[in-house]
């Protein structure tokens, strides 16, 4: 299973890459990395904010960031969360009928082609090709799925159908419609075989495999908690200092940065300003609202950010700062400068330099750890210690 990366971003077009790259990873030094255009780029180097480490106290009062509590819930692993997993690969397993006699039954990926037309018009979002469809899922509107049961691949059928009363779209509320579908491929989910099990994966049998998939999830759960930690940790930290006021520099670039952010958008949908902010129902004075909101939000994380930064003598150009850089490259699987490129330089720093201090709050933090109950009740506190402990006895 692939690490997964969560990180606490700071500024909007750094959201996109908040659930983190899988792929392989790179031998990266960040001081040798090159740009694109082969030039060096100077990343880690400077601070966060417009002003100086002796400054910085009279816009920042911190408060308490060691010694802090906070509690760390693993998820339990239930017998429905191994099923539901065992489901999601045998699903990626699912291979092409070759037979051309072959008909859909439940439980097989179509893929297909349609349009779907009211009064004999195409209507908007009623066309697509080359779509997997899983039949049985319940994904489209009743009768859809249904429909394709017995059809074998390359041909097409007319289905006639009834939107929903409450559909959600004024144009398509109780319309009466023709779907016209054709059936490109069959794909066939296997079935959980001990056969399966010794051709497809590492285990012997299917209870071995059922073990090492739980094994799996467990990891992943506890991956999930640490990283959950460290965000509440954070958000905690930032609560509880307190702003006594913002950098006009800095307070300028953040509404600049949040304003150009609606132009892109705009742009993408090829839209002027005034068209895309008619099209929210949004006017410019909840735009300049929202513009303040924002920059006063992302500033108090920077400003609290750096001034931890000053107070401990981390800066973005020592070497643990580079190792975290070191490591964001490899699980992103892009070199530090094409994060730079594709986010901008600044919220590539302020992640790494984010990244670092979390971890730092949370080792020196009292982490409780809790046993997420499966039936939503309340878990119960465990000794990690006694637990890992335990662990090594039973591999043992």
């Amino acid at each position: 299973m692939k690490r997964k990366v969560c990180i606490v971003l700071l500024s909007l077009c750094m959201a996109a890459a908040a659930t983190g790259c899988g792929g392989k990873e790179k031998d990266s030094s960040i001081s040798s990395e090159k740009s694109s255009k082969g030039e060096s780029t100077a990343i880690l180097e400077g601070r966060l904010v417009s002003v100086s480490d002796k400054e910085i106290k009279d816009y920042v009062k911190l408060g308490d960031y060691k010694g802090i509590t906070v509690d760390k819930t693993i998820q339990d692993v239930t017998e429905d969360d191994i099923d539901m997993q065992i489901d999601n690969v045998l699903s990626a397993s699912a291979e092409e009928v070759e037979d051309a006699e072959a008909k859909v039954v439940e439980g097989d990926i179509v893929n297909i082609d349609f349009v779907g037309k009211k009064d004999g018009k195409a209507f908007d979002g009623g066309t697509s090709q080359d779509y997997d469809l899983s039949i049985g899922s319940g994904q489209f509107i009743d009768g859809f799925e249904d429909g394709l049961i017995g059809a074998k691949k390359g041909e097409t059928r007319d289905l006639n159908l009834t939107f929903p009363e409450e559909y959600g779209n004024e144009e398509l509320n109780g319309q009466e419609v023709v779907f016209t579908v054709s059936v490109n491929a069959i794909k066939r989910i296997p079935e959980l075989t001990e056969e399966w099990v010794k051709n497809n994966t590492e285990s012997k049998n299917i209870e071995e495999y059922r073990k090492s998939v739980q094994k799996e999830l467990e990891e992943s759960n506890k991956l999930t908690a640490d990283s959950s930690v460290k965000n509440t940790a954070w958000n905690q930290v930032v609560e509880e200092s307190e702003i006594k006021e913002y950098p006009d520099e800095d307070l300028k670039g953040a509404i600049k940065e949040y304003k150009d952010s609606i132009n892109d958008y705009a742009d993408q949908m090829g839209q002027s300003v005034e068209e895309f902010l008619k099209s929210q129902n949004m006017t410019q004075e909840q735009i300049d609202e929202e513009s303040q909101q924002y920059a006063e939000s992302k500033l108090k994380q920077s400003l609290t950010l750096q001034a931890i930064m000053d107070q401990e003598g981390f800066s973005l150009s020592d070497e643990e700062m580079k190792k975290t850089a070191d490591q964001m490259v490899k699980d992103y699987d892009m070199t530090l400068d094409e994060l730079a490129e594709q986010y901008g330089e600044q919220s590539v720093r302020e992640n790494v330099a984010l990244t670092r201090v979390m971890d730092f709050i949370v080792e020196n933090a009292e982490v409780n750890t809790v046993a997420g109950a499966s039936d939503g009740k309340e878990g119960i506190l465990i000794d990690e210690d006694s637990a890992e402990d335990e662990e090594e006895t039973e591999e043992d």
